[in-house]
């Protein structure tokens, strides 16, 4: 069994037991509703869990870790909202300003100013919504500033799950975890940009992190502070310090609670003592007063500024089987322009990988095109039915892909255009021939992939466990073996499948990251089939210098952007002089993005 193998077997065993537990007459409701807060003009995007009872005397605010761990943690998060609504609290699940689908972009200056700020609106809506009481549960930075504003925001509790003990030690490991935004194309002054996994931290806001810590804590935070820890008593110096200035904490250490916290979205799981642990410390509150919070919360739509420009975003929910998407439109729209449908890539949520998909569905609306982006079923805020924690290549997700593009059509959103990364780039060609679009656009899609393959995270193993696969291709390139098959008829699955997208007409843009195991399977296995099919000008095929395979290279991202943009405008001027969906459109020679 491989490392990845080892480590999806264990999380997934103890997810299941959990999520089970979780499902058995205790979750109100699967879903949160999606609410814009805070400043009319910088709306942040919360999810509001409400209680059985609508209103409650008690209100809880999650924040969420910064970075990475954001997107591993966010269904261990979610959970705990259920269990905490289910219990008698109103629960807000928040993105900070400039990250997940808030307003603000994540190159601004006074990120962390701007991040405690949200976490100050958010309580503010809390309180609108009848909470007399008010909880603050934040994990990693985010229990730093929960236990940090706890005292200014009247918290009367404060849930800390693995705070950020010294910022200095944070901001270490920071830098040693991310990389160096080259100096020519670091937009900030002063330079000396990082980025992890897609996520930036300026210079600035790489200082101000080293000023954080619980040692800067002078009162207590809440009347109540409950601490969990790992068992190694990673915290133990934090409680010491907040016992030291009076504050009632309670100290629990659990094992496991890195399933949610350091591992990739593909294998991160809920570990169900530590949602529990909460659960259980709060006590259990009474309704708020009558009529408190019976008013719809937030606002269901928001407008705010991208690049200088007004855009406007709105949380939806899509029939028959609930997906949650949120639809970015442009002020003025151009007429007839297809929309964009990005969908999950790998496991992460509908934002994208380090923010990608927020980052292009608003630079499109610049342009005046409309994006949805939207969660499969089991994946970010749609329901579970059944089927979390969300998997890549789930074949489910064909038949999800399949009824959005139906809904979504149905509303008057076309003409729609299919986009997904890698797993989800797959499923979008899948589901082009069960479904009418006006194409397609594919960013490194793994076509060697087969249903009930085994999908890993590490890219170092998959090439491990394919290895004799490549050899066997790479020699057969070599001594032109798979030209002559192709020649005689003799063509794997993954050619056939070209072939049956080519002759639906529908124009499929695939598009590769430099060197992409993806691309490479294309020209050495199918170099002559793939020539063949995109002469007509159907398939086209175009190569990203030095884009990386999860896009977390944000600065290089611009051109994802307008490799995109210029797949899209080509599909409308298909789309405007084709009489009809079967037509053949002119071809496009296979080419690079500078």
């Amino acid at each position: 069994m491989t490392r990845a193998e080892a480590n999806a077997s264990a999380g997934v065993d103890r997810a299941g037991a959990g999520l089970r537990r979780a499902a058995v007459g205790r979750v109100a409701r699967e879903t949160a509703e999606g609410v814009w807060f805070g400043d009319q003009q910088r709306p942040a995007l919360g999810w509001l869990s409400r209680p059985p009872a609508g209103t409650s005397a008690s209100g809880v605010l999650i924040a969420p870790p910064v970075g990475y761990p954001y997107w591993g943690s966010h269904r261990t998060l979610r959970v705990l909202a259920q269990q905490l609504a289910a219990s008698g609290h109103v629960v807000l699940r928040i993105d900070y300003d400039g990250t997940g689908d808030s307003a603000g972009d994540q190159w601004e200056p006074g990120r962390l100013a701007a991040w405690r700020r949200t976490v100050a609106d958010g309580a503010a809506l809390l309180r609108e919504a009848g909470a007399t009481r008010l909880t603050l549960a934040g994990a990693r930075l985010g229990a730093t500033i929960a236990l940090s504003d706890g005292r200014a925001l009247g918290a009367d509790a404060v849930v800390a799950w693995m705070p950020v003990v010294s910022g200095r030690r944070y901001a270490k490991e920071l830098l040693l975890l991310s990389r160096a935004v080259p100096a020519d194309h670091d937009p900030l002054d002063p330079p000396g940009t990082r980025v992890v996994a897609g996520n930036v931290f300026s210079a600035q806001t790489v200082a101000e992190l080293r000023g954080i810590g619980i040692e800067q804590i002078r009162e207590p935070p809440a009347d109540r502070v409950l601490v969990l820890d790992d068992l190694a008593g990673a915290c133990a110096e934090a409680v010491a310090h907040l016992r030291a200035i009076g504050t009632d904490v309670s100290h629990v250490q659990l094992a496991g609670g890195e399933l949610a916290l350091e591992q990739a979205p593909e294998y991160a799981t809920v570990p169900m003592e530590h949602v529990s642990a909460v659960v259980d410390w709060l006590p259990k509150p009474g309704t708020a007063a009558t009529g408190a919070g019976a008013a719809p919360l937030g606002r269901p739509a928001a407008t705010m500024r991208w690049r200088g420009t007004e855009i406007e975003e709105r949380v939806v929910t899509l029939k028959p089987d609930g997906h949650v998407a949120i639809v970015t439109s442009p002020v003025r729209p151009v007429p007839g322009a297809a929309t964009l449908v990005a969908l999950n890539p790998g496991s992460e949520t509908h934002v994208g990988p380090g923010r990608a998909w927020v980052e292009l569905a608003r630079e499109l609306a610049l342009a005046g095109r409309r994006t949805v982006r939207v969660d499969f079923l089991g994946w970010g805020e749609s329901p579970d039915a059944g089927r979390a924690p969300g998997r890549p290549y789930d074949q489910a997700c064909v038949a999800d892909t399949v009824s959005i593009l139906g809904e979504l059509g149905e509303a008057g959103y076309g003409p729609l255009v299919p986009f997904g990364l890698c797993a989800s780039a797959w499923i979008a060609l899948r589901a082009v021939l069960e479904a009418p679009v006006a194409g397609v656009i594919a960013l490194n899609p793994q076509l060697y992939w087969k249903p009930g393959d085994l999908v890993e995270i590490d890219w170092d193993l998959i090439r491990a466990d394919r290895a004799r696969e490549i050899v066997r291709i790479e020699r057969g390139a070599r001594i032109g073996a798979w030209t002559v098959l192709d020649v005689l008829g003799h063509r794997p699955r993954a050619a056939r499948w070209l072939t049956r997208l080519a002759r639906t007409g529908v124009p499929v843009h695939l598009l590769f990251s430099e060197g992409d195991d993806g691309l490479k399977f294309l020209r050495e296995r199918l170099g002559r089939r793939l020539a063949h099919l995109c002469r007509p000008g159907s398939l086209t095929v175009a190569e990203l210098p030095e884009i990386d395979h999860p896009m977390h290279l944000s600065w290089l991202r611009g051109r994802v952007v307008r490799a995109v943009s210029d797949a899209l405008e080509e599909i409308d001027r298909g789309a405007a002089s084709a009489p009809a969906r079967g037509d053949v459109r002119r071809s496009i020679a296979v080419r690079s993005f500078s």
